[in-house]
């Protein structure tokens, strides 16, 4: 008697299911990262209009500082709009408006530190980089986006 050659019905959906599990697990593993940085990108956006809407709505420069490679924060300004050590609370906490990237993401900004005056307009055009995406401040409006 001759053997027939080739998978069963049976060997063919058990290594379906299999392989399907694994892409289960496997798949989101690798979007997680770009997840992370569209999700923290946002939130660096939502930060520079945050910083712009206080400085209107206290009448005096607002700073947004990326002092290191993973961190970015708002400051107040004094009376001349020079930076001072003060940041600027979170909405409804005492703690400081800090903002620190997800591992595997950096930051940086063009215009090192920039600032809002009291009528919301930037004190230069800048560009902050999240990953690969750009947070861009027009100097002339004011717009973040």
């Amino acid at each position: 008697m001759t053997r027939a050659r080739g998978f069963s019905m049976l060997e063919l959906v058990v290594t379906i299911v299999i392989v399907g599990i694994v892409m289960a697990v496997a798949v989101p593993r690798f979007t997680d990262n770009e997840a992370k940085a569209t999700w923290f990108h946002e939130q660096v956006k939502a930060t520079v209009r945050y910083a712009q809407r206080q400085a209107v709505a206290q009448r005096r420069c607002v700073f947004v500082e990326v002092p290191t490679t993973t961190t970015i924060q708002l400051r107040y300004g004094d009376t001349s709009c020079v930076i001072t050590a003060t940041i600027l609370t979170q909405p409804g906490g005492t703690a400081a408006y800090t903002l620190t990237a997800p591992s595997g993401v950096t930051i940086a900004s063009s215009a090192g530190t920039f600032s809002f005056n009291g009528l919301g307009r930037p004190s230069a055009a800048s560009n902050i980089t999240v990953g690969s995406r750009t947070v861009t401040v027009n100097a002339e409006t004011g717009l973040v986006q």
